[in-house]
C-alpha cells in the first residue's frame, strides 16, 4: 500500500470582479492505493475528516461539511442496461439534492452505473475479471470516451452554480502510470491543481482527494483510464458541501477582503 499526504500552499489573488484572477486556498491532498476497501479506508475518513460532518441529501444549505455519492440512491432505471444521467443528484428532492452534475466531454457521450445482482442484469458492466468495491454494489463509469467534468451546485437552487471545499473519488482497476488524473479549477477556470491517482494492481483500489480551506473549486475534470485499453470506473464521490457563487459585488468585497488579510500578514522588515 501506498500513502502520501502533501500540505502546499497557493497563491490569493484578486477575483475578476475586480480586475484580477483567480481566488486560491492552501490545499490539502490524500493519496493511497491497496489491494481492497480496508487499505484505503483511513485516507478516505482522513479525507472526509478534512471536509466536515456528513449533511444528509436535503435541499438545505449548510455552512460547512461535505456530501457523498455512494450509488445506493439510484434506482434500477437508470442503472445498467439503462444510461445514467448526470445531473442524477442535482435536484431539490430527497436523497437526490447532493449538489452534483456529471457531464461528458471529448469521445464520452455519457455515463453508467452497474446493476445489482438484485436486477437480474449482468453485474460490473459484464466484465468477466470483475472489479473490487469500496461501497457495494454499484460502480460509475463514462461510456464512449474515459473523460467527464464534474461540476458543483447549490443543493437548495440545482439551477445555480456553486464552489466545494474539495473532491476526494473512490478509484477501481488504475494499473497505468498517470493513466488517471483529476485537474481542478476555480469559477474562472484556473487550474488548482493537475494530480495523477496512484496506479495498483489489476482489479485494486485507489482514492486522490483534494480539500482546499476555502470553497474555490467549481468544477474537476476526470481522466479515468486510457478509454479500451484501461478500464477504470468510480466508486465514492466526497465532496465539500456545495455554497453558492456569491453575486459579482459581494465577490468583489470578498476578494478586497481577502487581499487586505494578506497585507496584515506581511513580516515586518
Amino acid at each position: 500500500m501506498t500513502m502520501r499526504t502533501y500540505p502546499t500552499a497557493a497563491l490569493i489573488a484578486l477575483a475578476a470582479a475586480v480586475g484580477a484572477t483567480p481566488t486560491a486556498s492552501a490545499e490539502l491532498i490524500r493519496e493511497v492505493n491497496g489491494p481492497d476497501a480496508a487499505s484505503i479506508q483511513a485516507t478516505v475518513d482522513a479525507f472526509r475528516a478534512d471536509l466536515g460532518e456528513l449533511n444528509a441529501p436535503e435541499p438545505v444549505n449548510h455552512p460547512g461539511g461535505r456530501r457523498e455519492v455512494n450509488w445506493d440512491a439510484a434506482p434500477d432505471s437508470v442503472s445498467d442496461p439503462n444510461p445514467f444521467p448526470g445531473d442524477f443528484f442535482n435536484a431539490d428532492t430527497f436523497p437526490r439534492a447532493r449538489g452534483i452534475e456529471f457531464l461528458p466531454t471529448g469521445d464520452t457521450t455519457g455515463f453508467e452505473l452497474s446493476s445489482t445482482a438484485a436486477s437480474g442484469e449482468p453485474v460490473e458492466f459484464g466484465f468477466d475479471a470483475g472489479f473490487t468495491f469500496f461501497s457495494a454494489e454499484r460502480l460509475f463509469t463514462p461510456i464512449g470516451g474515459a473523460t467527464f467534468d464534474v461540476r458543483f451546485y447549490d443543493p437548495a437552487n440545482p439551477d445555480t452554480p456553486a464552489l466545494s471545499t474539495g473532491l476526494g473519488v473512490v478509484f477501481t482497476d488504475v494499473e497505468s502510470p498517470d493513466s488517471t488524473t483529476m485537474t481542478f479549477y476555480d469559477a474562472y477556470d484556473n487550474v488548482l491543481l493537475t494530480r495523477s491517482v496512484l496506479e495498483g494492481d489489476n482489479a485494486g483500489m485507489s482514492f486522490l482527494g483534494a480539500s482546499f480551506d476555502e470553497a474555490v473549486v467549481a468544477r474537476v475534470s476526470i481522466v479515468g483510464g486510457l478509454d479500451a485499453f484501461d478500464s477504470v470506473v468510480m466508486d465514492d464521490f466526497i465532496f465539500g458541501e456545495p455554497r453558492a457563487i456569491p453575486e459579482p459585488s459581494s465577490l468583489a468585497v470578498l476578494c478586497l477582503s481577502a487581499v487586505g488579510g494578506l497585507m496584515g500578514r506581511r513580516r515586518p522588515r
